[in-house]
């Protein structure tokens, strides 16, 4: 997606950030035990979105440790501050910072950077890991996510397949960039080696999200995702059963949801 794409998509990460934080808490809090931020330490958060895995840092980092939540979109940062304010985070600044220019910090001076579901936007990731490495202290730690394959992404795939199919959507052109584009195994390892990290980890963390209910499900992908945000369905109702039936196996007997997800993680020492 695009900045203004970004930027038009900020209201909706806001008003759903509670249960995408839920649902995705074990990827934060593996990203923050392989980091572990300590007290007076600077934790920067790339790509912050609504900065919600840096704000798990803040605490840490106290007394004397400063966050610094970051994001390329005005619209996101805005978001990010009226959520630490809710939170009552204090020891946190906001900057803008684009992955693909320079990044305008000091080098050897951030303790631990995060960046989750970002890099692997990017069409020149490892541009973006070597500024990543370059300002990071000496033994300083950097821990990342990327998303599996779409395959193993039904919760934000399988909407987009079927619009595809229905003609709703136009196909993903293929591109260096994209949600699943460090999907197949081995790809995150390379381009941490691409950019010079020599010590690092990845592991596969799957896990559901959960949904109140099929129409849930689909406000919450048009909220949060481009494409669905800018699909025209004809018919609503046989579009809600269209989804029905493509997520049978993961329906509860409530009606909820809880369709699988799956993130590489990785971390790396600087």
């Amino acid at each position: 997606m695009t900045r203004s794409d970004w930027a038009e998509m900020a209201r909706g990460w806001e008003s759903h950030a509670d249960a995408f934080r839920r649902a995705t808490m074990p990827v934060a809090a593996w990203m923050i035990d392989h980091t572990a931020p300590q007290a007076g330490q600077t934790v920067l958060e790339l790509a912050a979105g609504v900065g919600d895995t840096g704000f798990l840092a803040a605490e840490l980092v106290q007394p004397g440790g400063t966050l610094i939540t970051s994001d390329v979109v005005p619209e996101m940062l805005s978001a990010a501050q009226r959520r630490a304010e809710a939170l009552g985070i204090r020891n946190v600044r906001f900057r803008q910072i684009d992955l693909s220019q320079p990044i305008d910090i000091e080098a050897a001076s951030i303790d631990v950077v995060l960046c989750r579901w970002a890099y692997m936007l990017l069409d020149e990731p490892e541009h973006a890991l070597r500024e990543t490495r370059r300002i990071l202290r000496p033994g300083g730690r950097v821990a990342l996510a990327a998303w599996t394959t779409a395959e193993e992404n039904p919760w934000s795939a399988l909407p987009t397949r079927l619009l595809v199919e229905r003609g709703i959507a136009e196909p993903v052109e293929p591109g260096p960039g994209g949600q699943f584009a460090w999907g197949e195994e081995g790809v995150v390892a390379e381009r941490l080696e691409d950019a010079g990290f020599v010590e690092y980890e990845v592991e596969a963390i799957a896990f559901p999200v959960r949904y109140p209910s099929v129409a849930g499900w689909w406000e919450r992908a048009r909220a949060m995702g481009r494409r669905a945000h800018d699909a025209r369905i004809p018919d609503e109702q046989e579009w809600l059963d269209a989804l029905r039936d493509a997520a049978q196996d993961w329906i509860e007997d409530d009606g909820s949801l809880a369709i699988p997800a799956r993130t590489w993680v990785a971390a790396a020492t600087g």
